[in-house]
């Protein structure tokens, strides 16, 4: 019998389930005979308009019938994230994100480190691609894997691929069937599931030619494979100039070989352009920053499919700001201060956000760039900032420049957990905005900075830490 997944955590009100008697605390069995085993067999089942729910109350087993239509939510969530199904990865890849975290119990600050748990779970799970973008590399997949691929149509999947020479990807992946990567992916192709896919190109490992021979085999994959996105390693000082087998040392690329490599993307992108009407493989925006190119216009990105991959994230940023910086308020009705945290690599571009909203009278913005201490300077992107690391930023920030008056922080909502709950190193919204003494609000977009310069406007200024939008 499979690992059941759905303790009832909340019945929304008003839905089937509701209607039907559903209540907090069951155990959802099966729906429509089938066992559920996670969230992928929730959706799938409970898609149907005739339901058939077997459940236990306690110790009581009841049997549920409803109807509803077919685009209407059931309306329960549940209790346990699908976390305890996760599959775990068997790979060994040479730049594991793993490997780049410091030891679980390492001394900080004098204190037990307290990173987030979750970040030291390697998963390699075919369901957390389809439900959440995770890449996946394919090479855990069992042959019920694939049966329930078929059976449940999960499209689109995202791959890491990082390379198609057989030899090199089992040298770099290190996992059960690695060099079959060509194969996986065809064979989603016979189940009719699309892949969008990574290379994550280390300097003098899988450049170059095989760079070349990576984008020709993909592309050769067309339509199974819908987009190829290029990323540079990302290393911290517990990851940097690491050494593996016989392969070269890892090690961030210096600005000519990222210019290299952004020159031969480029002229594959234009090549296809003109064979297919897209440039179908992308540069992460690193590359743009690292050899300070200008970026892309947004109809580049054809509807950004790897934005969450960091792909287009800066253009779209642009584009909506300045289609919503008219929007700002003219003035507030009196003075305040906003601290703006970013992470170091952004810095230019939100300098320009800055600026405009420094003519928005009575309102001063400070831009925070904030030096990642805790993972090293070359991890330069927000979603890898610390608590600890901001405090300690804003602490020398606003020693030097006293708030006058009424002053708040603002940070990005991506350095927190999906939850809005806690930062990397476990400290909370509530730890963060005690230590730090300011209301603290966190926003995920240009609209929801908009947003709260209107908040501001209208003398609305929160006691708690909030999320714009909720998200």
């Amino acid at each position: 019998m499979p690992k059941l997944y759905g303790w009832v955590r909340e019945v929304v009100p008003e839905s089937p389930a509701d209607r039907a008697g559903i209540q907090t605390g069951d155990l959802i069995q099966a729906i429509n005979d089938h066992p559920v085993r996670d969230m992928i067999d929730y959706r799938f089942i409970s898609a149907d308009d005739a339901l058939h729910i077997s459940l236990k109350r306690q110790d009581q087993e009841l049997h549920i019938d409803l109807v509803k239509d077919p685009d209407e939510d059931l309306g329960l969530l549940f209790g346990e994230e699908p976390a305890p199904f996760i599959r775990i990865c068997a790979n060994k890849c040479v730049f594991c994100f793993i490997q780049g975290l410091p030891e679980r119990h390492t001394p900080q600050r004098g204190l037990p480190l307290g990173m987030r748990s979750s970040l030291y779970i390697k998963d390699d799970d075919y369901r957390y691609s389809f439900m959440f973008g995770n890449f996946i590399t394919l090479t855990n997949m069992k042959e019920l894997d694939w049966q329930r691929l078929e059976e449940q149509r999960l499209s689109p999947l995202y791959v890491s691929v990082h390379v198609t020479d057989p030899d090199l990807r089992r040298k770099m992946v290190d996992g059960p069937r690695a060099g079959d990567i060509l194969g996986h992916l065809q064979r989603l192709g016979s189940l009719n599931i699309r892949a969008h896919t990574q290379l994550v190109l280390c300097p003098g490992i899988n450049d170059g030619d095989y760079l070349e021979r990576s984008i020709a085999d993909l592309v050769a994959l067309r339509p199974t494979v819908v987009s190829i996105s290029a990323v540079p390693v990302g290393l911290t000082k517990f990851n940097n100039m690491l050494k593996v087998g016989d392969l070269p040392q890892l090690r961030p690329y210096r600005r000519d070989e990222a210019e290299t490599i952004v020159a031969q993307v480029t002229a594959w992108q234009k090549r296809l352009e003109r064979e297919i009407g897209e440039p179908f493989v992308y540069l992460s925006d690193e590359w743009y920053y690292l050899t300070e190119k200008p970026f892309p216009r947004a109809a580049h990105y054809r509807g950004y499919a790897q934005i969450e991959n960091g792909v287009g994230m800066t253009r779209k940023l642009l584009d909506d700001w300045n289609r919503l910086r008219r929007k700002l308020p003219a003035a507030l009705p009196e003075p305040a201060q906003i601290t703006l945290v970013t992470a170091t690599m952004p810095r230019g571009i939100l300098a320009q956000i800055v600026a405009d909203l420094n003519k928005i009278a009575n309102l001063r913005v400070d831009l925070l760039p904030v030096t990642n201490q805790f993972f090293g300077s070359l991890v330069t992107v927000a979603g890898l900032l610390c608590g600890h690391d901001i405090l300690d930023a804003l602490a020398a920030f606003h020693a030097e420049h006293p708030p006058e008056g009424k002053r708040l922080v603002v940070l990005p909502r991506i350095v927190l957990d999906n939850p809005g709950q806690q930062f990397l190193d476990d400290v909370t919204i509530h730890e963060f905005q005690q230590r730090a003494g300011l209301p603290v609000i966190f926003v995920q977009d240009a609209s929801e900075l908009v947003e709260l310069t209107h908040a501001l406007a209208a003398n609305a200024l929160p006691d708690e830490p909030v999320i714009v939008g909720g998200k």
